[in-house]
Parts: C-alpha cells; structure tokens; sequence
C-alpha cells in the first residue's frame, strides 16, 4: 500500500531481492567461477579508497559507486544461471499467518536470515563513510584535534 505513494520502496525491495540473489549465487555450487570474481570485484571497487571519482565530492562520489553497483548487479542478474535463480529459497505467507519456506520463481518475499544484520551494519559503514569524507565534518574533526 505505501509503495503506492513512495515509489522508492519498491526500489529497495528489488534492491533487497537482487541482493540476496546475488549472495545466494555466490555460495551456491553451480555458479561459474568468473561471475564470483565479478561479484568480488565489485565489492572490492566498493570499498577500494580509489574511485572513478573521489568521495570527497559528497553527492558524485557515491553516485559513482552506485552505478557501478546497480550495473553490476543487472548485468550479474543476466548472466546467472537458471538453475542457480531458481535454486532461492523463498517464504510466502498462508493463510494461517505464518510462513512455509518453498522454492518458487516469484521473488515475494524472501526469508529473513543472519544477513539482516550484516546489511544494516553495512549501510551504517557506508553512512559513516560518506559523513566523514565530508569536507566540513572533517574540518570540525581537525577543530576537536586542536583541544588534546
């Protein structure tokens, strides 16, 4: 319902989705080992200090680093096999209100595991990490460094 009006959720549900496909196709056996070292590679990119543009430059350079991310993971999302893909363990609710985990295409709603945590701890790094590559919260940080 509140997709409706904020359209941007939608977007982060797929993004989730996608996510969790991508880290299901890394484990997973029968991924081709070159699509693994694409997905590691963009990782690396991510938290690599040299960008295509510096981070520094507050909106551009997470902007860069978005791009690179969501293209990888559209082109990721073509290349990975059917067998893989299909592979997802899914949760749909039934009608008693709790949820039966079974395999289907349709990404509804995926089962929450240990990697909850693990994405909000790296949105809270990447937060931190865009704050303090800002030039005025490292200019109050050089102020506080005059006091000790």
């Amino acid at each position: 319902m509140f997709t409706r009006f904020f359209p941007i959720l939608t977007k982060l549900k797929a993004l989730k989705n996608h996510g969790r496909l991508m880290w299901h196709a890394f484990r997973h056996a029968d991924t081709p080992k070159w699509i693994k070292g694409i997905m590691l590679a963009v990782v690396v990119y991510l938290f690599s200090p040299i960008d295509l543009i510096p981070d520094f430059l507050v909106l551009l350079g997470i902007t860069d680093d978005l791009v690179v991310v969501s293209g990888a993971m559209w082109f990721l999302g073509k290349v990975i096999p059917e067998k893989v893909k299909n592979s997802l363990p899914m949760t749909q609710p039934d009608n008693t209100g709790t949820t039966n985990n079974t395999t289907s295409k349709h990404p509804a709603v995926v089962r929450s595991s240990v990697l909850k945590p693990f994405g909000l701890l790296l949105l809270a790094m990447l937060l931190i990490a865009a704050l303090g590559s800002h030039p005025w919260v490292q200019a109050q940080f050089s102020n506080i460094a005059t006091f000790f």
